[in-house]
């Protein structure tokens, strides 16, 4: 019996792996994340790769990949990292059948990808942007991750872009470099508040931005598959000695009520740093008041809580594939398969 073909989307990130999978038909079928540490080394990418071919129909597939992990400190440049990458997909994938996203420039080969490398590193952002842009007519898409988050207006379905390398977009505000897991909360602000005053923050990774989401009830444990700071569990009691270490103190020197205002504070400027991108973002635009924003990612709520303060309408990336959560939790991994589907079939 010949298994129907299939559109992989593969998003190759410095912490996690995510793979979707859709039907001839656009229809998405699967959606996984596996961790994949590539900070210590390529080995790390093979392994996850391995894995997800294991758990996954890849007898008669197109894959379609884009990365992020090149910025990973185990490679000396990013174009280094761009290659390992590269060459670690040849190694396991049937090369005939990988393409490259190049974003504006489609889809590459794994030898054009070596020899362009700039128009394939992180790029993966325009995939879900293009994707969320071919789906309604204007709108500003933000997709917040464990680790960073990505603001892309678009008007008459093209989107408005104000740099393509990370590096002109975190210059330019449409790249932020805050998260709803990974992100350490010394890098969110220096103080914060318990028993009325204002407590200056130690200067060490000792709780993230996990754990405040995590005591707000945003984020389940089952939604985290990163280690946390001190490497014990994500139960509440456990995110609540790590805030207390942020200011030097323990769990018990305050009640969980207090602790809860205090996670409170940090979510407050969590947001406050998105909402100043997002009105940089819409300075150097003229979308109408009416233009949504499009919610995907794993920290998609804060999103949903931007266009609250923006007075501006919400709409889930998941509306987009078939209501599926998991499709708006990965929404690079899952645009890239529909995307495939479209353009590659």
């Amino acid at each position: 019996m010949t298994s129907e073909h299939s559109y992989l989307g593969w998003d190759i990130g410095g912490a996690h792996l995510k793979v979707a999978r859709c039907n001839s038909n656009g229809k998405l079928e699967e959606i996984i994340q596996l961790p994949c540490a590539l900070w210590k080394g390529i080995d790390e990418l093979r392994l996850s790769i391995e894995q997800a071919l294991s758990m996954l129909d890849t007898s008669a597939a197109t894959h379609a990949i884009t990365m992020t992990g090149e910025l990973v400190d185990a490679f000396a440049h990013r174009a280094e990292g761009v290659a390992a990458i590269l060459e670690c997909v040849r190694s396991l994938l049937p090369t005939k059948h990988c393409y490259i996203f190049a974003g504006k420039k489609g889809w590459l080969s794994i030898d054009e990808a070596h020899k362009d490398w700039q128009s394939v590193a992180s790029m993966n952002w325009q995939a879900s942007a293009r994707y969320a842009a071919s789906q309604i007519d204007n709108g500003i898409f933000i997709d917040i991750g464990s680790t960073t988050c990505d603001i892309i207006p678009f008007d008459r379905q093209e989107l408005l872009l104000s740099g393509l390398s990370d590096h002109e977009r975190q210059r330019e505000g449409s790249l932020v470099y805050t998260g709803a897991i990974r992100t350490p909360l010394m890098a969110i602000t220096n103080t914060a508040p318990l028993r009325g005053q204002i407590v200056p923050l130690a200067a060490e990774w000792f709780a993230s931005s996990a754990d405040v989401w995590r005591l707000l009830g945003k984020l389940a444990i089952g939604d985290i598959q990163d280690t946390s700071a001190d490497g014990q569990p994500w139960t509440e009691s456990h995110c609540r000695q790590r805030l207390a270490r942020m200011l030097a103190t323990d769990a018990d020197a305050a009640s969980e009520i207090q602790w809860q205002q205090v996670a409170m504070w940090f979510a407050e400027k969590q947001l406050s740093s998105v909402m100043a991108a997002c009105l940089q973002q819409l300075t150097a635009s003229t979308l109408p008041a009416s233009a949504p924003l499009i919610g995907a990612g794993v920290g998609r709520f804060m999103v949903e809580a931007c266009a609250q303060r923006l007075q501006r309408p919400y709409i889930d990336f998941s509306t987009f594939c078939d209501n599926s959560e998991d499709a708006a939790t990965h929404a690079p991994a899952a645009a890239l398969a529909l995307l495939a589907q479209q353009q590659l079939s």
